[in-house]
């Protein structure tokens, strides 16, 4: 069993490796390069967890290779499915959709990213994971535990802000139909009269959320929000 603050580096090299994974294949397949993820930091933070549940959950059974790739996809999946889930409910937002894809569920989880997961899983267990407690193990103890709270703090509080900023923002995104992106330029462009928007809510907004929603806005350009609904009398542009 792994100490606290070793779970908690585990947490933050594997969400810092997942946001590098995310990057570069947005990079591969759009050329483009994107600050992926939910935080403003470069931390993916459902990496971290799914590789804390591969680490606790199925590297007991690392002797099986079949089992740990079916445990992955069942673990990774399911993390993913409830991400969304909750995202949904909370925020009434979807930041991505499998609707598209064959073998999805609900549209929150698919059966080629399962498996491709799944993979990753593989290898996390067999090769990343290794070397990452090879490079761990040789940091002095009591630097360990303060980078370890250090690095767990920056991730609360960058998602802190995040939830808050989104928490804010959620009014405008219900009141507008379209993707984050669309919702982004309209603002932009005056368009959307922010102001009167967030009055008729009894929300406030300010630049530091509008920031958030840019940067979702590039990261998941296809997200929207689930409860949008477009209101007869608006400009049809809208």
């Amino acid at each position: 069993m792994y100490a606290l603050s070793m779970l908690f580096l585990f947490l933050a090299c594997y969400s810092f490796l997942g946001w590098i994974a995310e990057v570069s294949y947005v990079l591969v397949r759009e050329r483009s390069l994107q600050n992926r993820g939910f935080l403003t930091g470069p931390f993916v933070p459902i990496y971290g967890f799914g590789a804390i549940a591969l680490i606790l959950l199925v590297l007991p059974y690392i002797d099986n290779p079949f089992l740990v790739l079916l445990a992955s996809v069942a673990i990774t999946s399911t993390l993913e499915f409830f991400t969304h889930l909750v995202l949904d409910a909370v925020f009434h937002i979807k930041l991505w959709d499998y609707s598209d894809r064959r073998f999805n569920l609900h549209g929150r989880i698919c059966l080629e990213n399962s498996l491709l997961f799944g993979t990753l899983g593989l290898l996390l267990i067999y090769v990343l994971h290794p070397a990452i407690v090879r490079m761990l193990m040789a940091i002095p103890h009591e630097v360990a535990i303060a980078l370890a709270w250090t690095l767990i703090g920056v991730l609360i509080v960058d998602s802190a802000n995040s939830i808050r900023s989104l928490a804010k923002l959620r009014p405008v995104l219900d009141d507008v139909a379209g993707t984050l992106a669309q919702t982004h330029d309209r603002i932009e462009q005056g368009v959307i009269q922010l102001e009167q928007t967030i009055t008729q809510r009894r929300s406030t907004v300010d630049l530091a959320h509008l920031a958030t929603l840019r940067r979702l806005a590039k990261a998941f350009p296809h997200a929207k929000s689930s409860n949008a609904v477009v209101q007869p009398d608006r400009d049809p542009a809208i």
